[in-house]
């Protein structure tokens, strides 16, 4: 015995094939639910980076609130520290030090940095400070194949290391980036810089 939801659907779709008007409408029925797929997976993929990523202390189940935003003299000590700590290690670079809405507060380009390190360091410290996570975990994500990362990249999301989110009694309070030599070395950069906020 026939399904009888099965005749009716299976009778529509032979009668609008059956005119010009019924195979158009069928074609951006099929290209919405492809669309609609795509977008289901990109979502997903980036819960999945989000939820996958265990490697502390990067990754956190539940990321701290937003606090009262960085001091401009600890946003300055900070800066000032990275810079320092680059230039120990004979690395040019640019590093950013944002509030917690992603806004630039200090901005410091080293002689000799690549031009493109400023637009780098200030996404990764708006891309820390707005997630409220280290570049790290989408770098890792997107290492680990997870590609729907890429879709997020005109959404503040930057995927390599080198911004961190800047803590004080447990609340964020805004974001540090670098950029100039490997994601690896932007990373350790930013990470000297956070340091210097507990003589603030």
């Amino acid at each position: 015995m026939k399904n009888p939801d099965f005749y009716l659907v299976n009778r529509l779709l032979r009668g609008l094939s059956s005119s010009k008007y019924g195979r158009n409408m069928l074609k951006h029925l099929t290209l919405t639910f492809k669309s609609l797929t795509a977008v289901a997976m990109v979502i997903g993929g980036v819960s999945s980076a989000f939820a996958q990523d265990n490697e502390p202390p990067v990754a956190q189940t539940v990321p701290l609130p937003y606090g009262m935003n960085v001091s401009a003299s600890c946003a300055a000590a900070v800066a000032d520290t990275a810079i320092e700590f680059a230039r120990s290690n004979g690395w040019n670079v640019t590093v950013a030090v944002s509030d917690t809405a992603g806004q630039v507060i200090v901005l410091h380009r080293m002689d000799n940095a690549h031009r493109a390190s400023t637009a780098f360091a200030l996404e990764k410290a708006t891309s820390a400070a707005l997630t409220k996570r280290s570049t790290k975990v989408f770098s890792d994500a997107l290492s680990n194949g997870r590609m729907a990362i890429l879709g997020f990249t005109n959404l503040h999301v930057h995927a390599a290391e080198g911004g961190e989110v800047i803590v004080a009694d447990n609340t964020i309070v805004g974001a540090i980036g670098a950029a100039g030599v490997t994601e690896k070395q932007d990373r350790l950069i930013s990470l000297a810089g956070i340091e210097a906020l507990s003589n603030c």
